[in-house]
């Protein structure tokens, strides 16, 4: 299904918090694959990313009333699938068959620092870290890592260039990654942590 334009994503949404089943199915039918694709990513299990991949679609249900017509609805689905990979892999931790069978397919990452930006016991730090960026450079950093915007949209909205944004995205990404770096946390194993890497930091 082709891109849904934004006006007409707005307005979508609008009826979706009012309850309206057929703007929820054309919500669906625009973002079912990327969803389903991301989360396999993730897990790496088909069964497994479909059965998040519900779980996804029905917290958007449940969590109607709380949709922001004015935020890009890509990013609120890219903050509940990410939420529902880090539950599965909390109960997969303590599930000794299931950890052993994910060792088997996760793939190598690419930036072990980063990889613990996911979990949600870092978000304090996250947090904190972004809060000692200069507040432009934060403003930048939590539009493209966060509500997951283009570089290019990120420059329109400041009024700079896109090379401006990336000089502000590369300081902000070495500061934020050498704070995380220098914390001290309790971690799950390496290779669930470095699965929930992917939707953050892509």
């Amino acid at each position: 299904m082709p891109k849904i334009l934004p006006d007409i994503e707005k307005e979508l949404l609008l009826k979706l918090r009012s309850g309206d089943q057929k703007a929820f199915n054309v919500l669906y039918q625009a973002y079912e694959r990327k969803v389903y694709y991301n989360l396999k990513k993730l897990v790496h299990i088909p069964e497994i990313a479909g059965e998040l991949h519900q779980d996804v679609f029905l917290k958007v249900w449940n969590k109607r009333a709380y949709l922001d017509p004015d935020m890009p609805f890509e990013g609120f689905l890219v903050t509940i699938a990410r939420n529902c990979a880090i539950d599965f892999y909390r109960k997969a931790a303590r599930d000794k068959l299931l950890t052993e069978q994910l060792a088997l397919l996760m793939t190598e990452f690419h930036d072990p620092i980063s990889e613990i930006i996911a979990l949600k016991e870092t978000n304090k730090v996250l947090e904190m870290a972004i809060s000692k960026l200069p507040p432009q450079r934060g403003l930048v950093f939590r539009r493209i890592k966060m509500e997951n915007q283009s570089y290019e949209n990120t420059a329109r909205h400041f009024g700079v260039s896109i090379g401006t944004i990336k000089d502000h995205m590369a300081k902000a990404l070495q500061f934020v990654r050498a704070e995380i770096s220098n914390s001290k946390l309790i971690l799950l194993p390496a290779f669930i942590i470095s699965a929930l890497v992917h939707m953050i930091w892509r």
